[in-house]
């Protein structure tokens, strides 16, 4: 387990780093594989090392084996495993603290033992405390894959995304994989981590007094990112004619509306419940509830009904708050369905709208730089209060402008003189 962007007594900053968006930098928690090294990238860059990041790992097994699942308590509050979804027994197995297990303290590990007979998309989260600790990032996809012979599953997903090792039983049906789970920040609670790092404090913070009731997320994330990151990392990359296996979480505390343009897929099922083919739904917005899954074929058939045709086409939560980054747009959750003859040599989009680029800075989500600055040379929706001259077209437009002021001058000066012409003759023939 670790904790992302907390505060240390040692440090200055945050410790580890880890953005989600350029400059945002909210406090998490993680389940994460257990490896060695240290928990930054070294000791003069607090980056956290890439398997320490959002979201906790999808985690893969196969249906029938026989699983051991070790919880090491690395952290400075107690916490457990609730594999939901799971087959698994109930004694000392089930990871609620009320009724079949004690919580596993600090510097303890409790070990999960299961024999998953069904196969699906179920998730895994703490159960302590569950409106906290859950929300705080202690939570994941599980997924349990066909029993095939020679099956080897990729055990851990890091990121989520593109698996990058789909199962046997999935290439029987589709030609790639992808894990996508959205999650959402609360700054009043996440950025608690922020203020303490004595455990006492955080407790009470945390536990008696945050209240889930009046929390509203401020952050939306799709695979641990928020736009534009989702760019870098959670692009769903086809070709035509092809058949995608997506997976669907959602770890918000809202119902989310999944929503992908000029695609129509095919839900498949539901909380790891195979849908009857005869009941699949195929529809363009998706609703999710609160920790539910789903599966979706992809198909990219350009028939007007499953794709309308390649190109770059957005993916987003239709919840509109949810493509915002603290209230600024675009953000949030965005990411897009990208056909391969339109990624550029650095696997981005190739977009045919307004640069990107301003979205890539800090000062964006800052609220510092006017929504349509790329398409406002003139700067007609730029701030009220003064504008910098930094621009050659800033001075064309200046030099334009001051030419067209003395052309205006000189028509009434013109103007002048000829009334004054007509004033001076009739004063004349009137004499």
């Amino acid at each position: 387990m670790a904790e992302l962007n907390g505060r240390s007594p040692d440090e200055a900053e945050f410790v580890p780093t880890y953005e989600i968006a350029p400059g945002i930098k909210p406090g998490a928690w993680v389940f994460a594989p257990k490896s060695r090294g240290m928990a930054t990238v070294n000791r003069e860059d607090l980056t956290a090392n890439r398997l320490l990041r959002l979201p906790s790992a999808p985690i893969r097994v196969e249906q029938g084996d026989n699983i051991t699942l070790i919880l090491e308590n690395t952290h400075y509050f107690p916490h457990t495993i609730h594999l939901h979804g799971v087959d698994h027994a109930f004694s000392n197995n089930d990871g609620v603290p009320q009724t079949s297990e004690r919580m596993t303290m600090p510097g303890e590990q409790h070990v999960y033992q299961l024999k998953p007979r069904h196969a699906g998309t179920m998730m895994y989260h703490c159960h302590v405390q569950v409106q906290a600790h859950m929300m705080m990032g202690l939570q994941g996809l599980f997924i349990v894959e066909e029993n095939k012979p020679n099956n080897w599953v990729q055990t851990f997903n890091v990121g989520a995304g593109k698996v990058r090792a789909p199962s046997k039983g999935v290439l029987e049906d589709y030609v790639q994989e992808y894990d996508m789970h959205y999650q959402g920040i609360d700054t009043s609670l996440n950025n608690l981590i922020q203020t303490s790092n004595d455990p006492r404090q955080l407790a009470k913070k945390m536990h008696r007094i945050y209240d889930i009731t009046d929390g509203s997320d401020d952050y939306f994330m799709l695979n641990g990112r928020s736009f534009p990151y989702t760019l870098r990392e959670s692009l769903i990359t086809v070709e035509p004619n092809q058949h995608t296996k997506l997976r669907l979480l959602n770890g918000t505390p809202d119902v989310i509306a999944f929503h992908p343009h000029g695609h129509k897929p095919t839900v498949t099922a539901y909380d790891g419940v195979e849908v009857n083919p005869a009941n699949r739904i195929q529809r363009d917005v998706f609703t999710l509830s609160s920790a539910q899954r789903i599966d979706l074929d992809l198909y990219t058939k350009d028939d007007g009904l499953n794709s309308y045709g390649e190109g770059v086409w957005l993916v987003h939560d239709h919840a509109e708050r949810a493509i915002t980054t603290n209230g600024i747009n675009p953000g949030g959750n965005v990411s897009q369905i990208v056909y391969r003859k339109y990624l550029n040599k650095n696997a981005m989009a190739k977009v045919e709208g307004v640069s990107l680029m301003p979205y890539f800075t800090p000062e964006y989500y800052q609220g510092e730089v006017p929504s349509w600055t790329e398409s406002d040379p003139y700067g007609y929706w730029a701030d009220v209060a003064g504008r910098d001259v930094s621009t050659l077209k800033d001075v064309l437009l200046i030099i334009v402008l001051g030419m067209l002021f003395g052309v205006v001058l000189l028509l009434l000066k013109a103007l002048y003189a000829c009334l004054q012409g007509l004033i001076n003759k009739m004063t004349g023939e009137q004499s």
